[in-house]
């Protein structure tokens, strides 16, 4: 059952703010107490990981405590992902794997259906908690995922050397930046990107303590990144975590050796080198290469296994991929949703060209270029990179700047060159996306730059003093030349316009703040060159001004006055349909209304023949639709089953045959079809042709789906002449029952699409089925009575579910093996 009542209250009562405070206190006393010489810096961990939490709910007071709802405008989150996820909760909650989804373009996968998501266990966990399932659930999900990120990149940071304090830094800075904010709606990339810094912890400490405990939790890392059901996050995580591992392989074994040396008083033989010219080929011969061998054997083993655990619904996916309406991108289909290079300006100015989802201008979606991070956390980075070039923050630096030109697509080669040479690019759209790993990149710079502005010990003289003062320099030439010239000019410009609503004004707000921010930047910077502040001071001043200056960009980019589930309430609709279904079986709808969420059909059990665009939807049957619903007087129209239609009160008659059936009290029309074909029938002839012969023949004006029945496949015969009825006994998602009865042998047609995995059997024996009008399903039966029974077994899910067990062995066995490591080590110490 799903709840589409509208939200009245927080997402979480009020009383569990001081429950958390209260619990937080509780491990502040232990870590300060009882745990305090087991773990002697678990309380400053502790004290971290609270203000993570507080600013979680800093930034999301708004859906968390009062009824707003997120995201704004609803978008995707609403209108595609929400259908999925409650259909996904109907089904798990019956105890059904929800194979088969009945209730959108006539029918599609999906399990297979990657952002479904249907073995992401957050999701599972919801379905079977949320009771009952509601919008609501799919928003704490989400939500709660901001503060997966958070936990994940300040944990990430502490591995890479980082205080608790100046990690706290980018545990504010990556999930609240401009990329996960703009991209709460698309809940199946938020949920795998989250996890990416993860994959990047897990991957690290694989390589340099040479551990299989740490592939074995890459490996479910790598599970969840895949399960939560967005390829191209997938695509992207497994490039840069590559990438990553790479960089460490060569760090510990000094496969670099040759072009880096280690700095004398470096922070460690890994941390701290130079470029070094003298580069000796001969030294490929003293590789580890036994070593290289295991951390290779890791890699492959934690990612493959990582994969091969949602191999049910990856190979599938990879089915339907083949079948779905995108099967191909042209660079220029794969090159849209780029950064126009003017659209940069958003690293400064993040509201210059809109501030939400539904109010931006522009030729790009204000939703997809934003990548803000906050004026602070730009300086901050630099500083890091000036301060110490050491690999870790070069590495950064270049994975920044590699996505940023990424990001900007054909205005760059790079996005060229991945999409022409690189697997799997040439299949996935919107390069804008990468810019996930800028913020990222960003996120872990700022977090060393607060390192170095923290720094005790004689910092003044050092190479970290030299990079602050050349970076205070440069926010006061900044921030004069705002002051001076840009944002006088701007002032002109509106004086003369003399309109408060023109964008000039959008910009100089824009321009003010960043005035503002650059300033209080240089306060800051001032301050430590001046030694009025010092070490924790300097975190905690550079983490306040980090989060005034983010929140106050990002975090009203979502929140939404409106209610933006009204769409799914049209009780007096669905009533109506619910009991036409249950008075005379089982049949389609169209909905010719933007009042009525496309995808309303998978919410409350209703059968559609189109629905909201899904990329994964079947091809030939979209493109039946589609010349179905231009001409709904012709006998396509009539062949899919749409027997009922939804339009608004003042549309017109859809068609010479329409009937005007019931009007509702909100201005919703329902109009009856009464050509339309049943959901299931018998014919007694038919007319044998291949698939493209089929499909081209039920696209022609004087087509009648009563008079001839096109079949592609061999059966045997049917016999003209006969009579007889078949009606639909039980319809379940996965499974269709068929009672027929009939004086001669007969062609049963279902008007469902025959996809791959579909099998019938005639009163339980199986039996050889076919493709009817080149998109449904026909089986023939004898004369008498008999039940016919389709079921859908998919072979590649079934395929996967064994590699999946086969995965989770392997990953019980590195797991196992990690926990020998480590009893070794303990011994050994």
């Amino acid at each position: 059952m799903v709840d589409l009542a509208p939200r009245t209250a927080g997402l979480i009562p009020l009383w569990l703010v001081p429950a958390g405070a209260l619990l937080w206190l509780g491990l502040v006393w232990l870590a300060r107490g009882p745990l305090r010489s087991r773990w002697p810096g678990l309380l400053d961990d502790v004290v971290a990981l609270g203000a993570l939490g507080l600013a979680l709910l800093l930034f999301f007071w708004r859906p968390l405590l009062t009824p707003t709802q997120v995201p704004r405008g609803g978008g995707d989150l609403v209108s595609f992902v929400f259908p999925l996820h409650a259909f996904n909760a109907s089904q798990i909650r019956e105890g059904i794997i929800p194979l088969w989804n009945p209730h959108l373009h006539g029918g599609m996968p999906q399990l297979a259906n990657f952002q479904a998501a249907v073995l992401y266990p957050l999701n599972l966990l919801t379905y079977l908690l949320a009771r009952p399932f509601n919008y609501g659930a799919l928003e704490l999900l989400a939500i709660v995922h901001f503060g997966v990120a958070s936990v994940g990149v300040y944990l990430l940071a502490r591995t890479l050397g980082m205080r608790p304090l100046a990690a706290v830094v980018p545990g504010i800075v990556f999930p609240y930046s401009g990329f996960l904010v703009a991209h709460l709606g698309h809940y199946g990339m938020l949920a795998a990107a989250v996890w990416v810094p993860f994959l990047l912890l897990a991957l690290r400490l694989m390589v340099l303590r040479a551990s299989w405990g740490w592939a074995a939790a890459a490996a479910v890392v790598t599970f969840l990144i895949t399960s939560a059901g967005h390829q191209q996050t997938l695509v992207y995580a497994l490039t840069v975590g590559g990438a990553w591992w790479l960089f460490w392989v060569a760090l510990r074994h000094s496969l670099l050796s040759g072009m880096l040396r280690p700095v004398a008083g470096g922070a460690g033989d890994i941390a701290t080198a130079e470029p070094d010219t003298k580069i000796i080929p001969g030294e490929l011969r003293r590789w580890p290469w036994r070593a290289l061998v295991g951390d290779a054997l890791r890699a492959g083993l934690a990612v493959g296994s990582g994969v091969a655990l949602a191999a049910p619904m990856v190979l599938p996916s990879l089915e339907m991929a083949r079948l779905s309406v995108r099967t191909g991108l042209s660079y220029e289909q794969a090159s849209e949703f780029s950064i126009q290079p003017v659209a940069l300006l958003h690293l400064l100015v993040p509201k210059a060209f809109g501030s939400n989802p539904t109010d931006y201008w522009g030729p790009f979606s204000n939703g997809e270029i934003w990548a803000y991070a906050g004026i602070a956390t730009l300086v901050l980075a630099g500083i890091a990179l000036v301060a110490r070039p050491d690999p870790v923050r070069l590495f950064l630096g270049g994975l920044g700047l590699a996505a940023l030109l990424f990001a900007l697509g054909p205005f760059t080669p790079l996005h060229g060159w991945f999409y022409r040479f690189a697997p799997l690019y040439d299949l996935i759209r919107a390069p804008a996306r990468a810019v996930l790993y800028l913020d990222l990149a960003l996120a872990l710079l700022a977090g060393f730059g607060v390192s170095e502005l923290a720094a005790r010990a004689d910092w003044l003289a050092s190479s970290a003093a030299g990079a602050v003062r050349l970076a205070l320099r440069a926010v006061l030439a900044g921030t004069a030349a705002l002051g001076l010239f840009v944002i006088p000019l701007f002032y002109s410009i509106i004086l003369s316009a003399n309109d408060l609503s023109n964008r000039p004004v959008i910009a100089v707000d824009g321009l003010n703040l960043l005035f503002l921010y650059l300033a209080l930047t240089a306060v800051l910077l001032w301050a430590v060159l001046r030694g009025r502040l010092r070490g924790p001071a300097v975190g905690v001043a550079a983490t306040v001004l980090i989060v005034v200056d983010l929140f106050g960009a990002t975090a009203t980019f979502n929140p939404s006055p409106d209610d933006i589930t009204g769409g799914f309430r049209h009780a007096e609709a669905v009533d109506y349909l619910r009991a036409e279904a249950a008075r005379s079986g089982p049949f389609r709808i169209e909905a010719a209304t933007a009042r009525w969420q496309p995808d309303l059909a998978a919410v409350v059990g209703l059968d559609d023949v189109g629905g909201l665009y899904d990329p994964m939807q079947p091809r030939d049957y979209d493109a039946a639709r589609r010349a179905a619903v231009d001409n709904r007087d012709q006998g396509l129209y009539d062949l899919l089953g749409a027997r009922f239609l939804i339009t608004d009160v003042d549309a017109p008659p859809p068609g010479a045959a329409f009937r005007r059936v019931h009007d509702t009290d909100d201005g919703l029309v329902i109009w009856e079809n009464p050509n339309a074909m049943p959901r299931v029938w018998l014919a007694y002839t038919a007319e044998q042709v291949d698939l493209e012969t089929a499909l081209a023949a039920i696209r022609q004006a004087d087509f009648n789906p009563r008079a001839t029945l096109y079949l592609t496949g061999d059966l045997p015969p049917a016999e003209p002449g006969g009579q007889g009825e078949a009606t639909i006994e039980r319809l379940e998602a996965n499974r269709f029952h068929v009672r027929v009865r009939t004086d001669r042998p007969a062609y049963v047609v279902l008007a469902d699409p025959n996809y791959p995995g579909w099998v019938a059997t005639v009163d339980g024996q199986p039996a050889e089925t076919a493709t009817a009008y080149g998109l449904f399903r026909a089986v023939t039966v004898p004369a008498g009575e008999h039940e016919v029974v389709w079921r859908f077994q998919p072979p590649l899910a079934r395929a996967g579910a064994a590699v999946s067990l086969l995965a989770l062995l392997v990953v019980g066995a590195m797991a196992l093996l990690g926990w020998r490591q480590g009893r070794r080590s303990v011994r050994g110490g």
